[in-house]
């Protein structure tokens, strides 16, 4: 049964997750064995989430994206493609 909910090998991006519900989300896909790759708006925020994931146990890669900016969200893909595979 544990399998069927499994991400090993996954990489999953999310939104916004430097905190909140947003971080509470990357905990749970963490746990399933996602590897974690979140971004936020500016790079304070960015630095906050590496801290926060850190001090949780839990390795993931932080992006500065505006996902408002569909040219931003396509080079952040990329980037995240590049360091972790596939989302």
């Amino acid at each position: 049964m544990q399998d069927m909910f499994s991400l090993k090998g996954k990489v999953a991006w999310i939104t916004g997750a430097s905190y909140g519900i947003g971080f509470a989300i990357a905990g749970v896909y963490a746990q399933a064995g996602a590897k974690i790759a979140f971004n936020d708006i500016n790079q304070e925020l960015v630095d906050k989430g590496l801290d926060a994931y850190k001090q949780a146990g839990i390795e993931a890669k932080g992006y500065v994206c505006d996902v408002t900016d569909e040219d931003a969200v396509i080079k952040t893909n990329e980037q995240i493609t590049k360091d972790l595979g596939p989302v």
